[in-house]
């Protein structure tokens, strides 16, 4: 491959050759120091996500805002030292575990927070979830829903900015590692906009319904128990395949607008629930819904735990219910949450497909269908 110094850079930067990959290969390799600066730089953004209508209200002050609520859910599953199991996903942890993620102690003040909300609107928007028991009206499916795909917007905006530190990686690496590097790191900010696209789109539509400018247009399950959750969630998918292992949709076509399901599982007043929300024109959704709603009650739970560590990378898990898992239950969960971590192996069509390991720990209550 010969390219001219002032020819436009291979890479597609739009940069001439000369300013941007000539002689890439003499440069000083990316530092894990720098690596880890990024990391510590990127987790640490402020925004909040507040509708724009109520900006004007927003107090400036930035605060670490639970997306699983700290005075009920954490502390009802916590040890003694108010700890509970979480991943710690940073470059400098990852690179400790030599590339895996393990559940590990995280303490319940930091546990589940981003700073994506100032201190009036995380109180505004959500103290009808964190103040009062929990029922399942529409105001606080709605908040649920609401600060999920907030912090999912968040992760994705890092995201885009971890692409762009990519593309800085290959430093002091030969042309065809270059290559690799630069064409993984623009395919991630591909998939990455188009899943930005997608969720500001949601949010709109979820700020309409916070301001009351649209009704009725969200439908929720809701699961509950009368005991406490062992594992607490809250996350934003898009499901590929069903509980059954049938293709629900097709990701890897961008052309296709992807439709998103919103899940919290937390604890209220001792008692446990999991939350599943989505736009009721979702009709791929709904259909993934049903298979969940098709299967033996006693099964469920175990579904639910292939789903949330399989899908899910904000999990908490209670040390108590964990120390009492066998080996093979663990090592189950422990290779359901490296399931889609790397990018060169193929999603799994079964994943959520029943392979006779069983949990236990968490008895259905009762099914509530909303608007579907």
């Amino acid at each position: 491959m010969k390219i001219g110094r002032n020819d436009k850079c291979w890479c597609g930067s739009g940069k001439k050759f000369k300013r941007c990959h000539y002689g890439r290969e003499n440069e000083t390799p990316v530092s894990k120091g720098e690596a880890i600066g990024h990391s510590q730089k990127n987790a640490s953004r402020k925004y909040c996500y507040a509708p724009a209508d109520l900006k004007h209200e927003c107090s400036q002050k930035i605060i670490n805002a639970h997306t699983v609520s700290k005075s009920s859910s954490l502390k009802e599953i916590a040890d003694e030292s108010n700890h509970v199991l979480g991943l710690k996903i940073n470059f400098a942890n990852i690179a400790r575990n030599k590339g895996k993620l393990i559940p590990e102690k995280i303490g319940i003040n930091q546990a589940s927070t981003f700073k994506g909300f100032c201190s009036k609107h995380d109180k505004s928007l959500f103290s009808c979830i964190e103040d009062r028991e929990f029922i399942g009206d529409d105001e606080q499916c709605l908040a649920l829903m609401y600060r999920s795909v907030a912090k999912e917007i968040y992760a994705k905006e890092g995201g885009l900015n971890t692409s762009d530190f990519a593309k800085n990686s290959d430093k002091g690496k030969n042309i065809l590692d270059q290559m690799f590097i630069q064409k993984f790191a623009a395919n991630h900010e591909t998939g990455t906009k188009a899943a930005l696209t997608e969720l500001s789109e949601l949010k709109s539509q979820l700020d309409n319904q916070l301001l009351g400018k649209s009704v009725d247009s969200l439908s929720h399950l809701i699961i509950h128990s009368t005991s406490p959750m062992p594992v607490a969630v809250s996350s934003v998918v898009s499901p590929i395949t069903d509980f059954d292992g049938n293709l629900i949709q097709d990701l890897g076509n961008l052309s296709l607008v992807a439709e998103h399901l919103v899940f919290n599982s937390f604890s209220s007043d001792g008692k446990g629930y999991v939350v599943f929300s989505w736009l009721k024109t979702s009709t791929k959704v709904l259909s993934f819904i049903n298979s969940l709603l098709a299967l033996e009650e006693n099964k469920i739970f175990s579904s639910l735990i292939r789903f949330f560590f399989g899908l899910a990378e904000n999990t908490f898990i209670s040390p108590v219910w964990w120390n009492g898992l066998s080996s093979e239950q663990k090592d189950k969960i422990n290779s359901l949450i490296m399931s889609g971590v790397s990018p060169f192996v193929h999603n799994d069509r079964n994943l959520l497909v029943d392979d006779g390991i069983s949990f236990s720990g968490w008895k259905v209550g009762s099914l509530r269908r909303i608007n579907f």
